[in-house]
């Protein structure tokens, strides 16, 4: 194994040696906790120092057709703007087929910079 430095690359050697050390331990990272998750399922929570691993419940909506359109005029009736509050997702955005010059009418595309790897 590479011993990897706490410092920025300096060259595109060190740039590579570094993202596939990150790879490993991304990949041993996952094991861990597919590790970890079979013994809470089995056992129940864990508790370190810092943290609790455990399940935790999230809830999501899916609504039936029409719904969002009901949901808007009621919202309207209430004296609140449904536009405000309802929006589209980038996944919904591309069904619509609409170019940006299209899109572009409506409003403004906003750009984030993230840092993450993909798969070749």
């Amino acid at each position: 194994m590479t011993t990897i430095s706490n410092a920025v690359p300096r060259t595109h050697e060190e740039a590579v040696q570094l993202a596939g050390e990150i790879e490993r331990l991304e990949a041993v990272l996952k094991a861990c906790k597919g590790n970890l998750k079979g013994f809470v399922e089995a056992n129940g929570a864990v508790e370190t120092s810092y943290e609790r691993w455990d399940f935790i419940h999230a809830e999501s909506w899916s609504f039936h057709k029409g719904a969002t359109k009901d949901i808007a005029r009621r919202l309207s009736a209430d004296g609140i703007n449904p536009w405000d509050l309802l929006s589209f997702a980038a996944k919904d955005l591309k069904k619509m087929g609409w170019d940006d010059t299209e899109l572009c009418q409506y409003g403004q595309v906003r750009v984030t910079k993230r840092f993450t790897s993909r798969k070749l």
